[in-house]
């Protein structure tokens, strides 16, 4: 069931790794909303992925750069409106002769993909629901081995089903790959970029009803790697997402905070209660009362949670102080 649910904001440090802003640049403060402006809720599909769309985007000053600003991110800037750069976004995917695009952050958490946010307005209608609800994301072919990047992937449905299974259920991969074709994907293009100082990555998804992968040829490569570039930039450098607050923050011990910095590292609670000098019914204590206080069931989810508490990029201190201090890297509540 979908419910509404607030969350922290994007950091731009994504960005900077691929020259799309200048990593002098100050912060650009939190939009300005203009009075009785409706925020659109926040939503949060299965296993707690925050979804969004581009009725949550509020656009902030323009912030500076280095170089020329690409067109799409331009021709994003000049609409005012959440339908007016759904009508430029989508124009722009079926120029390259796609029908969809997903846009996604996932984290590593202990080894194993763990999705964070997922931007929903130009996906495949129903397949981000079947996915995140089957969490198809840990049996997904295409997606990378966390801690690899490479060239964009070109795919189709047959090529995949030849890939090799693993140790992947034969009824539950031939389910992925039904739900694939019902939901009309065929072909399509699949990359993924690092967050620079964290184990954070995007997933850009662009998806076709062609069947074969014999359409998408170099120049078709390169067009959509051009416009998964562009939305990132304007993603995380010229928006921000009020719906998304960090009321989740509040409420937080020093202690608490410093045991999901550790969660996030993928210390165990053995390591945890080592690295904080608490005794392993400590540490269990205040993970049964995280697990309450952000609404999830277990550790991977916690895990989540946790990265979610920082800036993308900000590094994760667990360094022990004097009681009354903060340390570094972890935000006060």
């Amino acid at each position: 069931m979908i419910k509404d649910v607030e969350v922290v904001p994007y950091s731009d440090a994504g960005a900077f790794a691929y020259g799309t802003a200048s990593p002098t640049t100050s912060h650009t403060p939190a939009a300005t909303l203009r009075p009785g402006t409706a925020i659109a809720p926040a939503l949060v599909a299965n296993n707690g992925i925050k979804v969004f769309g581009e009725r949550h985007l509020v656009p902030v000053r323009q912030r500076v750069r280095h170089g020329a600003t690409p067109g799409l991110v331009t021709a994003l800037q000049a609409e005012s409106t959440h339908e007016g750069r759904t009508v430029v976004m989508q124009s722009a995917i079926r120029a390259i002769g796609f029908d969809w695009l997903g846009y996604g952050t996932a984290a590593n958490v202990g080894g194993q993909i763990q999705p964070r946010t997922f931007f929903e307005t130009y996906s495949a209608p129903g397949w981000r629901e079947r996915y995140f609800r089957e969490r198809y994301y840990e049996i997904d072919p295409r997606n990378p081995q966390p801690g690899t990047y490479g060239l964009p992937t070109v795919w189709d449905a047959d090529d995949l089903a030849q890939m090799p299974a693993g140790n992947v259920p034969p009824l539950r991969r031939r389910r992925f790959f039904d739900d694939l074709r019902d939901a009309g994907i065929r072909s399509g293009i699949f990359l993924n970029l690092p967050m620079p100082g964290s184990s954070d990555f995007v997933l850009i998804s662009f998806m076709s009803g062609i069947e074969s992968r014999r359409w998408i040829g170099d120049s078709v490569v390169g067009q959509a790697l051009a416009t998964g570039l562009a939305l990132h930039e304007f993603l995380t450098c010229h928006v921000e997402i009020p719906a998304f607050a960090g009321r989740h923050r509040e409420g937080l011990s020093d202690v608490q905070r410093h045991i999901l910095a550790c969660l996030a590292q993928g210390l165990s609670d053995k390591e945890i209660a080592r690295r904080m000098d608490m005794s392993i019914f400590n540490v269990d204590y205040h993970m049964r009362r995280l697990r309450s206080h952000f609404g999830v069931r277990n550790r991977v989810q916690l895990a989540s949670a946790a990265t979610l508490l920082r800036p993308v990029g900000a590094p994760l201190s667990v360094d022990r102080h004097p009681p009354g201090e903060t340390a570094p890297g972890v935000i006060a509540a």
